[in-house]
């Protein structure tokens, strides 16, 4: 029989204990105390906390990670008294709590309480508590009632709404940060308003008219409910903080403006109202918002979270609103504000940012803790930027953080995602930057960060394993490099990754990205003939083909790029008949696209054909040796063809480059003669009507001449070296210059 303990206390949990007395015989009491034990040790298996702890419904104290390493020894306690165990197997609180002091008298970290409770059936409820000021209401709620128990002395067993024990809710118990961390993704996983924009859009603007100047006073006086607004949201700061986190992760284009406009009101009422607001914006709120813009990508993002960082130091430092005082993600969400905005001076106001917390931290400041993501952020936005010794300034970063580590900032401990960043940036640095070191290599730098990266997952550190991601980062650092065996060194790391793979290394498995990287690299080869290069591209393409045959279809399987990129090859190479290959390759995809669609296989889609493998075709074509009469027809044809389905396809049109790069087979296939003028003629005729005249166009025009035809199509002489900006805009209105921008238009269109 199970009997409540403490009745009159202000204890949040239940003590239980067995009373000895209710057992009819002594063999009983020695069955149940070897279950008891039994069923304690499986629980001290899966955790360090003792099993008299979790059996006796004591507090299990877990201190979260903080500036210095704390003793997790678990205390359990003696019972060789025949008393104690004849009449109560449980710890006292009193007893408990005085040896958990003992244990962290040296911990300046804040330690959160859990506590379980067991009922004669082995029911298992859990409660806990938690100081974390970030966390959304209903997701603190949601860790306070885990499940619901009754706490009457009055209620029956079988009125108790405690629930069978469950692997989550010993989770819950003794190990409660990896537990918060599952429920809160659920939780943000449940939420309607994030799935549904229209239920996010109307409960907003219900929120905001019944809490206008106009309305909130007379509905205040007149009706006493007038705080709900349906269905149990109420004016609070709950659901304003629901709906802005909601705005946060909807992904509209109006997203940052409603976020800031439910920030906006709830200002605005505290103003008015003072403390008969019923909201009042906290560090949650802006940090929200802050959390919107970051995932906007808009220009002006970061400017504007640093407005309301800055805000929120004043309001709190003034004393008007000590609840909005900002905190580590707080800057962590600004730090990435300006790391996503793309502007040319976003990394080095990401790094201010990034300074000041590392300030305020050493200062003594108890909300604000340096962590890996803060740094990663001011890391890759150097990865991604253009500016002068960005890839330097990011490793700077990166040796920083490694420093707060060592010196106790347990948050602080480099990861994967720092190194795959750096990596990013050495790969995407620019080679003018050393050019006074003529054997300066940014891919070699890579590849020493994945070899640093190794060594530390083989000395035990599994934060800092190598993924395929880091692989794919070096690969493609040797792909941009100019070194002139970046290809095979490519190639190296790819076999690298193969050969770890089959040694059971899961997370380096080779992928469609890393072998089309390689390919990549063979293509702009400038080491050995030029038959090897492209010979090399197209033997790893038969390799893909071979894998994806094979079933590897999830992570290795050919696509439009990969063809693209071998295509390209062979336009590099001095190969004979190279345009022929160059077409066969294309009519091998297209074929292979068709067979998988008439097969009723949905999974086609990366076959695709598009405008960019029709480019690479006609650029072979282009140029193709001038020294065979008949390969220079045939050149020809195959341009043509190619130019003909294109305008006749569903999957694209031509652009400014389709346009262009046929003028240039034109040119250099075919004599100057009265044909090749009526062909520019048509050409810039299908140009101007489909707004493609670009730049590359006007380009060959120029080159192909004569003068008087040139100036009769565009209006202008020769001379005038004249942009595509200088005509009439509908000649040139849909074209999409840069390459970049180019790809992510043929990806929008693939997507139509």
């Amino acid at each position: 029989m199970v009997q409540n303990q403490n009745n009159n206390t202000q204890e949040i949990f239940l003590m239980r204990r067995i009373n000895c007395r209710s057992f009819s015989s002594s063999s009983t009491m020695i069955i149940l105390i070897n279950s008891i034990w039994v069923y304690g040790i499986l629980l001290l298996s899966l955790d360090h906390n003792s099993p008299i702890e979790a059996l006796n419904g004591v507090r299990l104290a877990y201190t979260t990670t903080g500036r210095s390493t704390v003793n997790r020894s678990p205390f359990i306690p003696s019972f060789s008294s025949p008393a104690s165990s004849s009449s109560s197997l449980f710890l006292s609180l009193k007893e408990y709590c005085t040896t958990q002091q003992q244990h962290h008298r040296t911990s300046r970290s804040i330690t959160r309480i859990h506590s379980v409770t067991i009922d004669p059936k082995m029911d298992l409820s859990v409660s806990s508590t938690d100081d974390e000021e970030i966390l959304d209401e209903n997701e603190q709620q949601h860790q306070l009632d885990l499940h619901e128990t009754f706490h009457d002395d009055t209620a029956s067993h079988s009125q108790s709404s405690s629930k069978p024990f469950t692997t989550s809710s010993y989770l819950a118990a003794v190990s409660p940060d990896m537990h918060n961390a599952k429920q809160r993704k659920k939780k943000r996983n449940n939420n309607t308003a994030m799935k549904d924009v229209s239920f996010l859009r109307k409960r907003t603007a219900n929120l905001l008219k019944v809490t206008s100047s106009e309305n909130y006073l007379s509905h205040q006086q007149n009706d006493s409910q007038s705080n709900t607004i349906s269905r149990g949201m109420k004016v609070n700061l709950n659901t304003f903080n629901f709906l802005i986190d909601g705005w946060a992760f909807s992904g509209e284009m109006d997203s940052v403006d409603k976020a800031m406009i439910l920030l906006g009101r709830m200002e605005e009422m505290h103003s008015n109202y003072g403390t008969e607001s019923p909201v009042r914006p906290d560090v949650r709120s802006y940090t929200k918002v802050i959390n919107a813009l970051s995932r906007s990508n808009r220009p002006d993002s970061g400017d504007l979270a640093e407005h309301l960082l800055n805000k929120m130091e004043h309001v709190s430092m003034s004393g008007e609103n000590q609840s909005a005082k900002p905190n580590t993600y707080t800057y962590t969400a600004a730090i990435e504000a300006h790391a996503y905005s793309g502007n040319d001076n976003s990394p080095q106001k990401a790094e201010e940012l990034l300074e000041q917390m590392v300030e305020k931290y050493h200062n003594g400041d108890p909300n604000i803790l340096p962590n890996a993501r803060c740094f990663n952020a001011a890391i890759s936005s150097y990865a991604k930027s253009a500016l002068p010794g960005a890839a330097q300034r990011a490793e700077n970063l990166l040796e920083r953080l490694d420093e707060l580590y060592m010196s106790g900032l347990e948050e602080a401990k480099p990861n994967s995602f720092n190194y795959n960043s750096l990596i990013t940036a050495w790969a995407n640095c620019r080679q003018q930057d050393h050019e006074d070191d003529h054997e300066f290599c940014s891919a070699l730098k890579a590849q020493e960060i994945l070899e640093r990266m190794e060594q530390c997952y083989a000395s035990g550190d599994r934060s800092c394993k190598p993924t395929t991601i880091s692989y794919n980062a070096v690969i493609d650092a040797y792909a941009k490099s100019s070194r002139v065996d970046a290809a095979e060194r490519a190639e190296q790391v790819l076999r690298r990754m193969g050969h770890l793979y089959k040694e059971g290394r899961s997370d380096i498995r080779p992928n469609t990205r890393s072998f089309n990287t390689v390919i990549n690299a063979w293509a702009k080869s400038k080491s050995g003939p030029d038959y090897e290069a492209s010979e090399k591209a197209l033997d790893l393409l038969d390799m893909m083909t071979r894998l994806y045959e094979d079933g590897n279809n999830d992570t290795v399987r050919p696509d439009v790029h990969t063809y693209c990129t071998v295509i390209n090859a062979f336009a590099r190479s001095q190969l004979k008949h190279k345009a022929e290959r160059a077409n066969n390759l294309f009519r091998t995809m297209t074929d292979a696209y068709k067979k998988e669609e008439t097969g009723g296989k949905k999974n086609n889609k990366h076959l695709r054909p598009n405008v960019v493998a029709v480019n690479a075709v006609m650029n072979a074509c282009a140029y193709t040796p001038d020294d065979d009469i008949q390969e220079r027809n045939r050149a020809m044809e195959i341009a043509h063809k190619r130019l003909k389905v294109l305008e006749d396809s569903d999957y694209g049109s031509p652009d400014q480059i389709t346009y262009g790069t046929f003028l240039k087979v034109c040119a250099n296939q075919m004599p100057d003669c009265n044909t090749r003028q009526q062909i520019i003629k048509v050409i810039f005729q299908k140009c101007a009507r489909n707004g493609q005249v670009g730049n590359l166009v006007l380009q060959q025009l120029k080159v192909m001449g004569p003068p008087e035809l040139y100036s009769h199509l565009t209006g202008h002489y020769i001379e005038d070296n004249i942009q595509m900006e200088d005509l009439r805009e509908e000649l040139w209105c849909n074209v999409v210059e840069g390459k970049r921008r180019r790809r992510r238009h043929v990806d929008n269109r693939k997507g139509k």
